[in-house]
């Protein structure tokens, strides 16, 4: 069994002056005067804001929810598809942001949420699994900002202490998500990325069917864009063919055997490697 982090800003008191909400924006699109009359009354002495959106308007910023009439589908999928791409920003920006403080290159946490979401298709993952695995990839680090600078970036052999702080950060991070009612569902995924297979990865040492099915899935992903990718504390990256070849050489060790096959089986990197090749020409 490995550590288990307990977060020690659980414990805190919490300050109510602090919890104040913020104002959201509720877009209402046809539905005539009396459904918007309607939802302006029920927003009274609520941090809400009811405005009336014009069938292909603009959406205004910091709407939250769309409400419609019944002959406005098609703006309303529009509208609800541009707020679902300001949530996707926020993510990708903290993702960055994660990205920044360990010195990876720009995009880095982007390119492991591209692969994750092929590997969803490649898995015929459901639409919700599919969401999961994607918030999940650009969240699964998160836990590394409560890591002291001296552990996260150090370019030499890390100490028995530093490496065993530096296992906590799964824990930390699936601390912080699971507290968060629109994040909860990746909490595995954060958690238990960097299991193995045969119980020889941590935080807590699971093994096999132990891990949650989209974390297995996770540490493949996570895996192949690694040794992929630039890091500080190494030099040059390995080939695709060459990430490949160690990912199989682990089947069953470090990762599930079953999900590598499809990862391998449908190029779920090569597919990366194509497009690279095709915009250099």
């Amino acid at each position: 069994m490995g550590i288990v982090f307990e977060a020690p800003w659980r414990k805190r008191p919490r300050n109510r002056i602090l919890e104040r909400a913020m104002l959201k924006r509720i877009a209402v699109i046809g539905g005539g005067d009396e459904l918007y009359a309607s939802l302006v009354e029920a927003s009274q002495g609520k941090e809400a804001q009811v405005v009336a959106l014009p069938p292909g308007g603009e959406v205004p910023p910091g709407t939250v929810a769309i409400v419609a009439g019944a002959d406005n589908a098609g703006p309303v999928i529009e509208a609800a598809l541009t707020v679902g791409g300001w949530n996707e920003q926020v993510l990708d920006l903290l993702a960055e942001a994660i990205d920044c403080r360990e010195g990876f290159f720009v995009g880095s946490s982007l390119r492991v949420k591209d692969h994750a979401s092929r590997f969803a298709q490649a898995l015929d993952l459901t639409p919700d699994e599919r969401s999961i695995l994607e918030r999940g990839a650009a969240l699964r680090d998160i836990g590394k900002i409560k890591i002291p600078n001296a552990v996260l970036l150090k370019e030499g052999v890390l100490t028995y202490d530093e490496w065993v702080l530096l296992q906590q950060h799964p824990e930390i991070g699936g601390e912080i998500v699971e507290h968060i009612d629109g994040l909860k569902d990746t909490a595995d995924i954060v958690r238990y990325h960097h299991e193995c297979f045969d119980g020889d990865g941590y935080p807590r040492g699971l093994e096999g069917d132990q891990i949650p099915f989209l974390a297995r899935a996770m540490k493949i992903v996570d895996v192949y864009c690694a040794m992929t990718s630039p890091r500080h504390y190494r030099k040059g990256h390995s080939s695709h063919e060459d990430a490949i070849e160690y990912l199989t050489s682990e089947q069953g060790k470090h990762c599930d055997p079953e999900l590598l096959d499809v990862f391998v089986k449908f190029d779920v990197g090569r597919l990366e490697v194509e497009a690279d090749t095709a915009d250099a020409g």
